[in-house]
């Protein structure tokens, strides 16, 4: 069980412990971040939103922002990662039947399983709400058809929460609690070679003809999956503006501490110059609102206001457009050795581009906040 009480250090502490030393090799290599990963599970961070009852910190909202924005101050691979563990940890605890709390959750609490998202289609793109993938009724059984074509930790995580149309609600979405190593599941390998965010290990999967028991493995009740995709997509959208915002919050230090540390023949620093020290000002200032925003959208969820749907939206988007104008001056300030691969600058650059189209996209966010601030009466 973790302390959130100090909740900022213990994840600012295990991400220069356990995730900065690997993530060169994870963004080289393109794998995931198997050492992070074992470390979150053994430290009790997957049990962070999980109920004490059950075992778990008892986290909220706030404590996830935190900490995967901590985690990605480091890597953003393994914070993603992390991320749609925490949402759908999230929704089974929301929505999961007694019996699937009691047994799903003690096991999130101690570590032994971890979660991953389901959602992406490509009939959908970047909306993720209109499921393609179909089921059957067979018995006490249900059968699913159909691909997902993005699934972040594919293989490594235990369980996919997979999104799906239901067979008997008309018009009804479900979620299903989905072992990795069912028959039927196909993980096509050779597809995820991203630009950035390279950890992910994002791989399309194929369900096909695979059956799963409806009483154990249909979260909650048939047809509310719509429902249960609300609570997702806050969680989901949260998580991601933290995730960002660690990545700008690293951009800014990198820049930081080479203008600093650069010197010319005459003694002086990059940090001597006005126009550098106006640049060093706006990313700080950049970075404070990052942050600051996602803070105040989850703090708002928690409690309940009635506008946290639209600070939610707003912190995704302010946190997706600051990174990338963060990380492109810190390029510029890095001069050759950014460009040179001397900083992790590039780096961050890469993870930061993948901000804008990571779904929901930087367009269908904008669409959602306007829709939701000019909703009729």
């Amino acid at each position: 069980m973790l302390d959130l009480e100090n909740i900022e250090n213990l994840s600012l502490e295990f991400g220069r412990k356990y995730v900065a030393p690997y993530t060169d090799a994870i963004d080289k290599e393109a794998r995931f971040p198997d050492e992070a990963y074992s470390e979150l599970k053994k430290q009790g961070f997957t049990g962070l939103l999980v109920p004490k009852e059950f075992g778990g910190s008892g986290g909220n909202c706030q404590n996830h922002a935190l900490v995967c924005y901590n985690i990605a101050r480091f890597d953003a691979s393994s914070a993603l990662c992390y991320m749609m563990h925490n949402v759908a940890t999230a929704v089974l605890c929301a929505f999961g039947t007694r019996e699937q709390k009691d047994e799903f959750l003690p096991q999130i609490a101690k570590g032994d399983i971890t979660f991953a998202l389901a959602y992406s289609e490509s009939g959908s793109g970047t909306h993720f709400g209109s499921p393609d993938i179909t089921e059957k009724t067979d018995g006490e059984h249900r059968i699913l058809n159909g691909r997902k074509s993005f699934v972040t930790s594919a293989e490594k995580a235990d369980y996919y929460l997979t999104y799906t149309n239901s067979c008997e609600v008309s018009g009804g979405k479900n979620n299903w609690i989905t072992p990795n190593s069912l028959q039927g599941l196909i993980h096509e390998e050779g597809v995820w070679n991203g630009l950035g965010m390279r950890g992910n290990v994002s791989k399309p999967v194929r369900y096909e003809n695979v059956r799963l028991e409806t009483k154990r493995y249909l979260l909650g009740r048939d047809g509310e999956g719509e429902t249960h995709a609300g609570l997702v997509a806050m969680y989901f959208v949260v998580g991601l503006g933290a995730v960002y915002s660690g990545v700008g919050q690293s951009a800014y230090e990198c820049a930081l501490n080479h203008c600093k540390s650069r010197k010319y023949t005459d003694g002086s620093s990059l940090a001597d110059k006005e126009l550098v020290r106006i640049h060093i000002a706006n990313l700080y200032t950049k970075t404070q609102s990052q942050i600051a925003l996602v803070k105040e959208a989850a703090r708002a969820f928690d409690c309940g206001d009635s506008n946290a749907a639209c600070k939610i939206f707003a912190s995704r988007i302010n946190a997706t457009e600051l990174v990338m104008q963060i990380c492109e001056l810190a390029m510029r300030l890095g001069g050759g050795k950014a460009y040179s691969k001397l900083l992790p600058l590039e780096r961050y650059l890469r993870d930061a581009m993948a901000s804008q189209v990571m779904a929901p996209s930087l367009d269908v966010l904008q669409v959602w906040l306007s829709d939701t601030l000019l909703a009729k009466e």
